[in-house]
């Protein structure tokens, strides 16, 4: 009996040190800006208890005083921290997690493993963050199998994608563009504001016409736009001034010498006379005399006379700027959220007098 009591006093010693070791780890999960994460798993990494975070992010849990607690939650890196009161824990954003999850036709995120065709999602830290580069061009060397052009040489042209190749006659070969699920049918991607775009995702394959219907079957782009997050009203405000100029690798230009006909004056001549300039119709009157089979004919003579040298590479372009101007306002509460975005875009052509381009 002696033995039963004994066995029984040192049970509850142990039961009562083990209690008085414990603590109530209690704080907050925020993500880096410091908005709340609601809904963030908190757990005893060596044991068996856990708990949620509310939607403030806040959470109080039981556990060991020595205990080093495993927060977790959809789309940020886990993070392990000693337990203790009043934690503030910021989770940083996985953006591989991120990638690893698509929005399909239904409007429904749904992880890649579980769809069985091919999605490329590319975020925004993807996409170059140039001022001349809008969504079209963004997008560029970022689709494998996809064939990007530009229709024209000016500013602000239309952006030619083929996903799949020709599928119709009538309609040609743009694929379908959705902007937060809601197809544009009049909306060209060289008029959007990349600034504003917080991911792409692009279908191809007979799966985007299964999916779609009959609108995506040349292939579909979706575009999703950046969202308020929780917290004070973030005012961001970007301005950028680009340079663009067309490279003449090798020195390409036309011939510093000629070997057309000339007098004793060394002036080229056209039918036996000098050559004389039309100002009004800006061409020469007649046609310089050369003989291209002739042995004597050779480009040993100098543009100096009433023949002058143009460099025509200057003649037709130019260096041209582009200023990138943009104002963001954004925020969000518990049932709403805003982003309101204005930006001024204005890219001069660097071909002279083709025509520049503002947005």
């Amino acid at each position: 009996m002696r033995k039963l009591f004994l066995l029984i006093l040192c049970f509850v010693c142990a039961s009562a040190a083990t209690y008085a070791q414990t603590i109530e780890a209690s704080g907050k999960v925020t993500d880096d800006k410091g908005n709340p994460i609601p809904r963030a798993s908190v757990r005893d990494k060596n044991g068996r208890r856990g708990t949620s975070a509310g939607l403030d992010g806040t959470f109080k849990l039981t556990v060991p005083a020595t205990a080093t607690l495993v927060v977790s939650a959809a789309g940020f890196e886990n993070k392990e921290v000693k337990a203790g009161t009043g934690l503030v824990i910021e989770l940083i954003v996985d953006m591989k997690a991120l990638s690893e999850v698509v929005v399909t036709g239904t409007g429904v995120a749904t992880s890649k493993r579980k769809i069985a065709f091919a999605v490329e999602s590319i975020t925004a830290d993807k996409l170059p963050q140039t001022p001349t580069a809008d969504i079209g061009n963004a997008l560029v060397g970022k689709i494998a199998g996809a064939q990007i052009s530009t229709v024209g040489g000016s500013p602000g042209q239309g952006t030619q994608i083929l996903l799949r190749g020709i599928n119709t006659i009538t309609n040609g070969t743009q694929p379908m563009i959705l902007i937060d699920g809601i197809e544009v049918r009049a909306t060209s991607l060289e008029s959007l504001d990349l600034s504003n775009i917080e991911r792409v995702e692009v279908v191809q394959g007979a799966a985007s016409a299964s999916i779609y219907g009959a609108q995506g079957a040349n292939g579909v782009i979706q575009l999703f736009t950046k969202k308020g997050k929780q917290g004070k009203i973030s005012i961001d405000f970007s301005s950028s001034i680009g340079v663009n100029e067309l490279l003449n690798i090798g020195g390409v230009a036309k011939s510093r010498y000629h070997s057309f006909a000339t007098n004793a004056n060394g002036e080229v001549t056209g039918g036996g006379v000098p050559m004389a300039f039309d100002p009004v119709t800006g061409s020469y009157l007649t046609n310089p005399t050369f003989n291209l089979i002739s042995a004597t004919s050779i480009a040993n003579k100098a543009y100096d006379k009433n023949l002058l040298y143009y460099d025509h590479y200057k003649m037709f372009f130019q260096k041209a700027n582009t200023y990138n101007n943009s104002l963001s306002i954004s925020g969000a509460k518990d049932k709403f959220d805003f982003s309101l975005v204005a930006s001024d875009n204005r890219q001069e052509t660097v071909f002279k007098n083709n025509g520049d381009y503002t947005r």
